[in-house]
């Protein structure tokens, strides 16, 4: 399942992604990443892949 996880701040989301374990979580779940008011998606899919599924 696909969420949004919410940060204020880049620091804080740096230092949340930079543990292993949360990193590891966000691209094999590729949850949506909203910090300040940006959303981030990360993905385990290759850019070719992604462009390909955009099709």
């Amino acid at each position: 399942m696909k969420y949004i996880r919410y940060f204020e701040t880049l620091e804080e989301y740096e230092d949340w992604i930079n543990v292993e374990e949360n990193a590891e979580e966000v691209y094999r779940t590729e949850e949506k990443i909203c910090v300040d008011g940006i959303i981030l998606s990360h993905t385990n899919k290759s850019y070719e892949e992604v462009e390909n599924i955009a099709l």
